[in-house]
């Protein structure tokens, strides 16, 4: 028997902000999904899960930075919207208007996804990754992105991925992620 879920997509603490979060990438997001998203959640008030298309998310560090920005908003009371989990969204396509972020970054049925979940507790965090995995067949940790999946990422983002800034750095997912990153928390501006 091979590893446990629940030491393949352990749990990330923002001790900051008190929460974990993890990220499980979707091989495709199901037609029922958001009847699915109220079974992983559960009753636990204090979990929050976004499904999100895969095109919007470059790696495991963007989703970091995403939840930093998002939970920083609610706790310091400059969000946007009341639910947190659409407030993930906001940030994420670097918009504050939420149905241009559903058209953005939303869920896409039939289309890889990516489930994001904020919990103020490991435990209910992990518990959360291993319903989503049990009742999504290839489901796995996000990594962290490649180069040619960053640069895929940029390119549906609108990003400017042949910019001279881009070339001469030379680390072209770190210039991706820090321009996904600084476009998402400009939406408290």
């Amino acid at each position: 028997m091979g590893p446990s879920l629940y030491t393949m997509v352990e749990p990330v603490e923002i001790a900051e902000l008190g929460v974990y979060v993890s990220a499980l990438k979707l091989p495709r997001v199901p037609e029922n999904w958001p009847k699915l998203l109220a079974s992983w959640k559960s009753h636990d008030m204090e979990t929050w899960i976004q499904v999100v298309d895969a095109l919007a998310v470059a790696g495991l560090h963007h989703v970091l930075f995403l939840a930093f920005n998002a939970v920083s908003a609610f706790r310091y009371g400059y969000n946007k919207l009341k639910r947190l989990e659409a407030e993930l969204l906001l940030v994420l396509s670097g918009t504050d208007r939420f149905l241009r972020a559903v058209e953005l970054a939303g869920a896409k049925t039939g289309r890889p996804g990516v489930a994001i979940i904020v919990a103020k507790g490991r435990d209910a965090c992990a518990h959360s990754a291993e319903r989503i995995s049990a009742s999504i067949d290839g489901s796995d940790a996000l990594p962290g992105q490649t180069r040619e999946e960053a640069i895929v990422v940029a390119i549906a983002r609108s990003l400017d991925v042949g910019s001279s800034a881009l070339n001469s750095v030379g680390d072209d997912t770190r210039v991706i992620l820090y321009e996904l990153v600084e476009e998402g928390a400009l939406i408290y501006c």
